[in-house]
């Protein structure tokens, strides 16, 4: 019997610099043989950037300016022609590092995030699926110039009501992707202070989230954005690897809705959202049978 393609997936398949968008490929560092297979384990390397090659820094980068809009567009692999199942919702993330590094330790730092709107009930991914796959960041004006991985990562929530292992389908599903860049510019600050993996774990409320039970408090994974201004000029901030979840400030993303991820729930809330809020197995049971009713293959 032949394996069923799944076609729901997503990967960076082009990237857009002032405008012009590049042929496919070009300026990214390349996806493992399966592009549409997602990464479940936040501790695993496939983090990074989803790539069978140790060698993440080898291939050709490309020239952006230092406080210029940078597009990655994302789409699936095979017949369609869109850029992810709307029924995989979930938040947008974007983080770069030296180039030098190869992604390896405290190295990352985050510039740009969107999760949900709920004034508009609407997720980065709708969002995502509107502009035809394209997510568009901003390069903080103020770092050093240089080689520089841009991760560009998407989470679907459609199985998260479960943590990663609870059994074989359980688990947000993570899609990163890394476009190889050249910083042009006079800055001089080095913000990286985080590890991937390590930003994230699988406990986290912005990881284990049940999107069918109507919570409209998300809040997204991983670190603070760095805000241009904070970092010393010509060092590196060594900060510890945090475990566990982050709350993240709000952010007004270039392209996309402003939207408040800072939840608004009490603790005791939030650690009922981390036991599902279920009240009884049955409850349980009918979410369940909701997310398998929405998620499409």
């Amino acid at each position: 019997m032949f394996a069923v393609p799944i076609w729901a997936h997503t990967y960076m398949t082009n990237v857009s610099i002032e405008g012009e968008k590049l042929e496919e490929g070009k300026c990214i560092v390349p996806p493992w043989s399966n592009e549409n297979f997602p990464e479940k384990d936040v501790t695993s390397k496939n983090m990074l950037c989803r790539s069978e090659s140790p060698q993440l820094n080898g291939g050709t980068f490309c020239d952006v300016n230092a406080g210029s809009k940078f597009v990655m567009h994302f789409h699936e692999s095979g017949p369609t022609d869109r850029a992810i199942s709307d029924s995989h919702k979930g938040p947008c993330l974007a983080y770069m590092a030296k180039a030098e590094s190869n992604g390896d330790g405290n190295v990352w730092f985050k510039i740009y995030e969107d999760g949900y709107d709920a004034s508009s009930d609407t997720w980065c991914v709708d969002t995502l699926i509107k502009n035809d796959g394209a997510l568009e960041v901003t390069i903080p004006a103020d770092i050093s110039p240089g080689k520089y991985l841009l991760r560009g990562e998407i989470i679907a929530l459609h199985e998260a009501d479960r943590v990663y292992g609870e059994d074989k389908d359980a688990g947000a599903e993570f899609f990163p992707s890394c476009a190889m860049i050249n910083v042009v510019g006079t800055g001089t600050a080095n913000p990286g202070q985080y590890a991937i993996p390590g930003i994230y774990d699988k406990n986290d409320p912005g990881i284990f989230f049940n999107l069918w039970d109507g919570d409209t408090n998300y809040i997204i994974p991983g670190p603070a954005i760095y805000t241009p201004g904070t970092a010393p000029a010509g060092s590196v901030n060594t900060t510890k690897v945090g475990t566990g979840p982050v709350v993240s400030s709000p952010v007004v993303a270039p392209s996309l809705p402003v939207n408040s991820n800072s939840g608004g729930k009490s603790k005791a809330c939030l650690s009922k959202r981390h036991k599902k809020c279920s009240s009884s197995s049955s409850s349980r049971k009918k979410k369940r049978s909701r997310s398998k009713k929405h998620q499409r293959t």
